[in-house]
């Protein structure tokens, strides 16, 4: 391995960023929780006074859900389709230029674009769960009776 062609991170540091990864996303689902648990309380208020209203807010939600999940899940396979591009180009794995853990192993040739190509079918594959997530969400939206006006 040619350790000129990439950015190597020392195992301490990588190890220290991967807890702290971890410890943002414990933090996010905590909050994220805490939030659906106070937006349940906030429906039944909503039902018991305006089923309208509550109606309405669901269907607001759903699709919002619709926009920021399958579009971060897009996002995602977005990135990992470029990132399989540049290892089919340049038939290394990681890509040049990368960011590499101290000790990690890189692929060369073929190996390389053998790995490339999988990731190009994850992509896709992942691209078409979004575009279904979107879809399910926006339609189970539009299956709840909204009263009009």
């Amino acid at each position: 391995m040619n350790h000129e062609t990439y950015r190597v991170v020392p195992r301490a540091t990588a190890a220290g960023i991967g807890i702290g990864l971890f410890a943002a996303a414990a933090i996010v689902v905590w909050f994220a929780i805490r939030w659906m648990n106070a937006s349940t309380v906030e429906f039944e208020r909503l039902f018991e006074q305006t089923p309208e209203q509550a109606a309405l807010e669901i269907v607001r939600r759903l699709r919002m859900y619709a926009w920021l999940y399958g579009g971060s899940l897009l996002a995602i396979a977005a990135w990992i389709a470029w990132m399989a591009a540049r290892i089919i180009r340049t038939q290394r794995m990681p890509p040049p230029g990368s960011w590499i853990v101290e000790g990690q192993r890189t692929w060369e040739g073929t190996a390389a674009v053998k790995r490339g190509r999988i990731l190009r079918i994850v992509a896709a594959a992942l691209a078409l769960l979004a575009g279904g997530l979107f879809v399910t969400l926006w339609r189970l939206a539009g299956t709840i009776a909204v009263p009009g006006p």
